[in-house]
């Protein structure tokens, strides 16, 4: 059994990773870094609670560190974690910088530990969906693709991602899935234009972006608005043989909200309403969703980390998002398309 240490106790550790840490039972909780021990008592009673890190790692040493700290932490907090020998998952984005990124992947290497990324969303339905549409070539040669996550939310909250600081807004909290997604299907891109705002009153982060990735044969438009209060373009890919266009997000999540159980034998598995459609000379047709499955992510994480398999995303893997997603802020600085040095 691998004793994790759970670092920040957050909307991100009890909703996306506790729920796993508990199914998975080659996982064991051997600690929680947090400044609220009260809130990680009344979940965790027999855990362990250190006010710092550094404490953490000394007592607790575990074998696997959980980073859900506020994202402009991670690349200090990921690199103590290797220092003291610990494997690490870190929550998107991995880090802010690609300085940052290069220098942990580095790191992890000399070590001798291994670093991942929790993109979760590498094991939505929709997107394994398209990944299955792409290899089975039933939409031919992708020429163009939108890809968005869209919300209702025009009033901005009190919460570090909202409020004013490195790391906060949208782009940096949504940015990093769809880039990722983008180059899994695509590799990297050539060149990226992005257009980042800030356009709720009072808004002190970003909270709309639309970025383009362009590649020698299509292009990829990401982007995100937080003023979509129908129903939500999710995909719309279109090749030279027909096109894909899906509606709606992956229903993980909000399960994961309304504290459905892992166990559930309909886990991550979509309404037939919900379902996409495959579009072509021959006529329309829905394409079931493939069943998403987060717990996957774990599984995966588990073997990697006990036999040296495949990470479910290494972060290696990642450094190109963090890259695009560097540039993509020239772009928008610059206001013009910015060529991605590779």
């Amino acid at each position: 059994m691998l004793s994790t240490l759970l670092v920040g106790f957050g909307f991100s550790a009890k909703t996306f990773h506790l729920p796993f840490l508990n199914y998975n039972d080659q996982l064991a909780v051997s600690g929680v870094v947090s400044s609220r021990p009260d809130a990680v008592a009344s979940v965790l009673p027999d855990i362990p609670v250190y006010s710092n890190l550094a404490d953490g790692l000394s007592h607790a040493a575990p074998d696997l560190c959980i980073i859900t700290t506020p994202n402009h932490l991670h690349a200090d907090q990921v690199s103590q974690c290797l220092t003291a020998g610990s494997h690490v998952l870190v929550e998107k984005p991995f880090t802010l910088s690609l300085a940052d990124a290069t220098a942990l992947v580095a790191q992890a290497r000399l070590s001798k530990t291994s670093l991942h990324v929790f993109h979760n969303r590498r094991f939505d339905g929709d997107f394994l969906t398209v990944q299955r549409l792409l290899s089975e070539q039933q939409l031919g040669t992708v020429r163009r693709m939108v890809s968005r996550f869209d919300r209702f939310r025009p009033v901005p909250r009190d919460r570090w991602r909202e409020n004013a600081g490195p790391g906060a807004g949208i782009f940096w909290d949504l940015g990093p899935h769809l880039i990722d997604q983008s180059i899994q299907l695509f590799g990297m891109p050539e060149a990226v234009q992005a257009n980042i705002q800030t356009l709720r009153p009072n808004g002190q982060s970003d909270d709309c972006f639309d970025v383009t990735l362009f590649y020698p044969d299509k292009q990829v438009a990401v982007g995100s608005s937080a003023f979509q209060a129908g129903k939500t373009l999710r995909f719309d890919v279109q090749g030279d043989k027909g096109s894909y266009r899906k509606y709606g997000l992956d229903p993980q999540e909000q399960l994961l909200r309304d504290g459905v159980s892992l166990t559930s034998a309909q886990w991550g598995q979509e309404d037939e309403e919900s379902y996409g459609m495959l579009h072509c000379e021959s006529g329309s047709t829905p394409v079931t969703t493939v069943r998403g499955d987060y717990r996957e992510f774990y599984r995966q994480l588990v073997t990697s980390l006990t036999t040296g398999d495949a990470s479910p995303c290494s972060a290696d893997s990642v450094v190109p998002v963090i890259q695009v997603m560097e540039q993509a802020w020239q772009s928008h600085r610059d206001k013009r398309r910015v060529e991605i040095i590779k």
